[in-house]
């Protein structure tokens, strides 16, 4: 049977949406009501639809092509690198977009929200040659936040370079509200993308630098490998900071109760959980500031509590905390170490201590996964729950004229710019913010990825999609019904032998990023020469000779350059930026090279400072690891020392010992002795007594 132009299509769209492809390819034929075909007077086919008695012209009668160049006039890819089509209708301009979009460079997102339509379409009209396209996603109404988000994140750094709506006209006229919607949806998800990308590019340098301070544990400390599936099947709380937390957390603290769950605690809430007899399995850090010490300070020794934390947490709560010590995987971490590197089974990372906790639990195997005290609001008017590590910090500052309540709200109106009213699980009005929002977004995502049950028992908060909510009181009722598995504990110290590996590793790490400062630094006046004296192309090839043994030098120093990249987020940004931006300026030959030199400029003087800081970071990692190793080394010394002390006593102790046997033994034979002998007189004077008759 010949190919139809139908299988054509969903053959390309089966490569990026196959649930959309199958959906369209089972749909009824001929489903979309009032549709007429008809050639336009320019060739290419239109269509009309008929809608409440009236038709609707999907497009030109005269020339679709040209009225589709039309509507897109107002896309500028210098400027934008995300484009998103509000209704496809015959997908024309669709087509020249994504003519224009070169694969990589930007994001198509096309929303359509008729599906028979789109059938129809694809039907009559070949699109086969933008479907499928890594960088296109075509959504219909079945797409929600969760997986929205989900498509677009690896985009994230060019939508925040830019991002247009375009609407079609017809297609708002048939669906105004859907659009408006989808719209709104695809606002919140560049919100989300924004903060992130924000948050990367502000803390490239701290990340990087807690990363390096925390390679002793990542590289020859305990990481969570043998967690994985150790509590399969068995339920797990999470335990959030929220207000509604105070609502319902005592439960834990029944024995009866606490034994048949593992707890997994955000640091935010490991105090509150002692101060009311819960110790949790686990705590999750993953803070970039040493300010989280606070949430560990006066703490006893917790030996059944292990501390989870993602690498990029500040080396200082790592130190800080009175238990055991685990750490996540990290990408950077491994590319950094290269061939010295553990293989590790990874748990996603986290945007908060919340979605680490959720993490943590999918990797123990725990299911369901039960939520508390995940507000993700700010219910009550209040920030966080009673008794929370940052109220100690307050208390210094608490009066008759400055509560508690009083300081929680001033926390809440401090960002009054960001707030936005969002109905609760009762559907009453409280206040979020942005970046609550944000967090609420991602968790629904992975609400809606999880194979195991998700189980909301906040008792505040906003609502979740892909949960089930439930009080605490019954999830428990219903789950907890035998004793959680034992968990296996990590070792205590490091790897000396792994430790002095990666001090090797780093000190020849720290000596290439130099190499390639100074490449970079004798590079940059060659480059400048170049751009300003771009029209002279026998001087530009002069000068573009000296760079060439400067270049080849670089190529060398690959690994060096990856790590200082990892730091370069600002200079990375800005090339994307300008690659796009000269790729569609449309200028002549000896204008482009003007602007890649200019470009080139700007990113090697960004090279050179990222050089600079890693320089830095390195050396510090280095010293660090130098005097992890030493004090490795005298740690075994001391043992084995204490050790052989202890053998030595037991030496003693069992010559003591025996001699003390020995000695027993003769008072023992001397005193059956003095008594054979006693009994032995004895019965001789009786014998010489005469019998009295």
């Amino acid at each position: 049977m010949a190919e139809t132009l139908l299988d054509k299509n969903l053959a390309q769209l089966r490569r990026t949406e196959p649930e959309l492809a199958e959906r369209l390819r089972t749909a009824e034929p001929g489903a979309a009501t009032g549709l007429e075909w008809s050639a336009s007077k320019a060739g290419p086919l239109t269509a009309a639809v008929t809608q409440d008695g009236k038709p609707i012209a999907l497009a030109s009668r005269y020339d679709p092509v040209a009225e589709a160049g039309k509507l897109i006039e107002q896309v500028d890819l210098k400027r934008h690198a995300g484009v998103v089509a509000l209704g496809m209708g015959l997908g024309y301009h669709v087509s020249l977009l994504a003519e224009r979009m070169s694969a990589g460079a930007a994001l198509l997102i096309v929303y359509e929200p008729d599906l028979p339509l789109l059938r129809a379409v694809l039907e009559r009209i070949d699109h086969s040659a933008w479907l499928g396209r890594f960088n296109v996603i075509l959504a219909d109404e079945r797409m929600d936040r969760a997986a929205l988000i989900a498509r677009i994140e690896p985009f994230s750094g060019e939508l925040t370079q830019g991002t247009i709506l375009i609407t079609h006209p017809p297609s708002r006229q048939r669906f105004g509200p859907q659009l408006a919607a989808f719209g709104q949806l695809v606002t919140d998800a560049l919100g989300y993308c924004k903060t992130n990308v924000a948050t990367a590019l502000v803390n490239a340098s701290r990340t990087i630098h807690n990363l390096a301070l925390n390679l002793p544990y990542y590289a020859a400390g305990a990481m969570t490998d043998d967690l994985f599936n150790a509590a399969r099947g068995c339920p797990a709380v999470c335990v959030g900071a929220g207000p509604s937390l105070a609502k319902n957390v005592a439960l834990l603290a029944d024995p009866a109760v606490r034994r048949n769950v593992v707890v997994v605690s955000a640091q935010t809430t490991l105090k509150p959980l002692l101060d009311r007899g819960i110790e949790p399995d686990f705590v999750t850090a993953l803070d970039y500031s040493g300010i989280s010490t606070r949430f560990y300070e006066g703490l006893p020794p917790l030996p059944g509590v292990t501390l989870v934390a993602e690498p990029l947490a500040h080396p200082s709560i790592l130190e800080a905390f009175p238990g055991p010590k685990r750490v996540t995987h990290h990408r950077f971490l491994d590319k950094l170490l290269g061939d010295l590197a553990r293989p590790s089974v990874p748990i996603a990372p986290g945007s908060t201590v919340a979605h680490l906790s959720f993490y943590l639990a999918q990797h123990l195997g725990c299911d369901p996964i039960i939520l508390i005290g995940q507000d993700l609001g700010f219910s009550d008017g209040l920030y966080y729950c009673p008794g929370t590590a940052i109220h100690d910090v307050w208390a210094p500052e608490l009066g008759a004229f400055n509560t508690l309540e009083m300081m929680e709200w001033q926390r809440v109106v401090r960002h009054r710019n960001h707030l936005q009213k969002v109905p609760d699980i009762d559907g009453r009005d409280i206040y979020s913010d942005e970046q609550m929002l944000t967090y609420h977004k991602q968790f629904e995502r992975d609400f809606a990825q999880a194979t195991q049950r998700v189980i909301d028992a906040s008792e505040g908060g906003m609502a979740k999609e892909h949960t089930v909510r439930m009080p605490l009181a019954e999830a428990l009722r219903q789950y907890a019904l035998q004793p959680a598995p034992t968990l296996p504990m990590p070792r205590e110290g490091f790897d000396a032998q792994r430790l002095q590996q990666v001090e090797a590793f780093i000190a020849r790490l720290a000596e290439e990023i130099d190499d390639l400062r100074r490449a970079s630094r004798r590079t940059l006046p060659l480059l400048k020469e170049m751009r300003d004296h771009h029209e002279d192309q026998a001087r530009v090839n002069r000068l573009y000779d000296r760079i060439t043994p400067l270049r080849r030098r670089v190529e060398q120093l690959q690994h060096a350059f990856m790590v200082v990249n990892e730091l370069n987020t600002v200079g990375v940004f800005k090339r994307v930026r300008a690659d796009r931006a000269i790729e569609h300026a449309k200028a002549g030959s000896l204008e482009e090279q003007r602007l890649r030199l200019e470009r080139d400029v700007e990113n090697v003087d960004w090279l050179i400072q990222s050089c600079d800081e890693a320089s830095r970071i390195f050396r510090e990692a280095r010293q660090n690891l130098t005097q992890r190793r030493k004090d490795a080394k005298e740690e075994l010394t001391t043992n084995t020392r204490r050790h052989e002390a202890e053998g030595e006593n037991d030496g003693r102790d069992e010559k003591v010992g025996l001699k003390s046997l020995k000695a027993t033994a003769a008072l023992w034979v001397i005193g059956a002795l003095c008594s054979f002998g006693l009994l032995f007189f004895v019965s001789s004077c009786l014998r010489g007594f005469p019998t009295i008759a």
